[in-house]
């Protein structure tokens, strides 16, 4: 859609002042580029789509859709793949707690369960008490050092006795086996070298701790970049890979190390998926004099468009109502919360009027999941079509959406 002050001041009309747009297209492009990346040269290459970055239902129907993996980290995430209508065995459970409930079944109902932590083997081992005539296949979070980043908290080190431990204790269960092997690392500047590191790794893990066992996948997570543009480029002091720069690195080296029949390989995107598929529409509702710089008041609050507080300023568009008489200068966009620091934009420089619309871009990476129930209510999310068809994705949040769990 070609966004105009006239088409949001009637779109703000329907649904409020601040609201999200949705490119469901958007994220069909960058699924389908994302896989071809790794499928182009290591054809056995997987997506299991992250549903913790943005679980908005169209976006994962549209994952089962594409015949995807819904990679869930909670029995919350789990019960959300199983409305949408997602087959049990194609649900990847991850996550460092998982309810005892969950856990058993997760793994009954052969879904992808890769563990964490020791507690997890020992409901395994009662499980398979339990059911001695079920088949438990499990995967294992293997956690180890890449390079000068601190040490991860999550999956099973390598080098510890307990990782020795757990294997042993799995392959003595008469009725289960493991499957696959899982990490997922946030590595230094998300480099293509780093991953390459990681594939080489894991790999190697493959072929010699569990050369054994056999394995359908290796699971190296996700934390790629997402296309972005220029504006935000530059806030970054490194240069950002694209996705055929990742499937280049990391498909190569299964390709040699497999080149044939070898394990799936599965990558778990989310910010690399979303981040570039929503965009948040707000409004100037006064600007006022400041010794330094003029403050324009927005609609919203930093929480809708960056609710990890991140400092880097999102990519802008500013629409000019026809009577706003904007002023030229040197701006904070600040937000409608009572937080001293609820800042949109520092330091925009260009003009600004009242009732000007600003599209805030990149925000559909951990902004609606995170955003907390904080003094506003959550905005509504629209998608619009290539024809300008609007579908509701989510209305806007109410009273009773916040306070129907507490008693009065």
């Amino acid at each position: 859609m070609n966004l105009s002050w006239k088409k949001l001041r009637h779109l703000a009309d329907t649904y409020g002042d601040s609201f999200y747009i949705l490119d469901l297209e958007q994220f069909n492009r960058n699924y389908q580029n994302f896989l071809a990346a790794f499928q182009s040269i290591y054809p056995n290459s997987q997506i299991a789509y992250s549903y913790k970055t943005n679980y908005t239902p169209r976006l994962c129907q549209l994952t089962e859709q594409m015949q995807g993996y819904a990679e869930v980290v909670s029995g919350m995430e789990y019960n959300l793949a199983l409305k949408i209508g997602v087959a049990p065995e194609r649900i990847i459970f991850n996550g460092p707690y998982k309810q005892a409930h969950d856990l058993e079944r997760a793994l009954l109902n052969h879904s992808i369960v890769n563990i964490d932590s020791t507690y997890e083997v020992k409901h395994i081992c009662a499980l398979s008490s339990q059911f001695p005539q079920q088949t438990i296949q499990v995967g294992i979070r293997c956690n180890f050092i890449i390079g000068t980043e601190s040490p991860s908290r999550f999956g099973f080190d390598i080098k510890d006795q307990n990782f020795q431990k757990a294997l042993k204790t799995l392959r003595n269960l008469p009725n289960c086996q493991i499957t696959g092997i899982h990490c997922h690392f946030l590595p230094h500047e998300r480099s293509t070298e780093s991953y390459k590191k990681i594939a080489r790794q894991m790999i190697q893990l493959a072929l010699t701790e569990f050369a054994q066992d056999n394995l359908k996948f290796i699971d190296l997570g996700g934390g790629f970049f997402s296309p972005m543009p220029i504006e935000l480029q530059q806030q970054f002091s490194h240069p950002i890979p694209t996705f055929s720069d990742y499937g280049y690195a990391i498909a190569n080296e299964f390709k040699a190390a497999f080149p044939k029949n070898g394990p799936e390989l599965i990558l778990e995107p989310g910010i690399s998926l979303t981040a570039d598929t929503m965009q948040f529409v707000t409004k100037i509702i006064d600007i006022k004099a400041h010794e330094k710089h003029q403050i324009a008041l927005a609609a919203a609050s930093r929480y809708d468009i960056k609710p990890n507080l991140s400092a880097r300023n999102l990519p802008l568009s500013v629409f000019h109502a026809p009577d706003s008489k904007p002023r030229q200068g040197i701006f904070n966009i600040v937000g409608s919360t009572c937080m001293e620091n609820d800042c949109l934009y520092d330091n925009y420089t260009g003009k600004l009027g009242v009732n000007d619309h600003i599209v805030f871009n990149n925000v559909g990476a951990y902004t609606n999941v995170l955003r907390p129930p904080f003094i506003n209510f959550a905005p509504p999310i629209i998608s619009i079509d290539a024809q300008e068809k609007i579908e509701m994705i989510r209305r806007r949040e109410t009273l009773d959406d916040i306070f129907s769990t507490y008693t009065f």
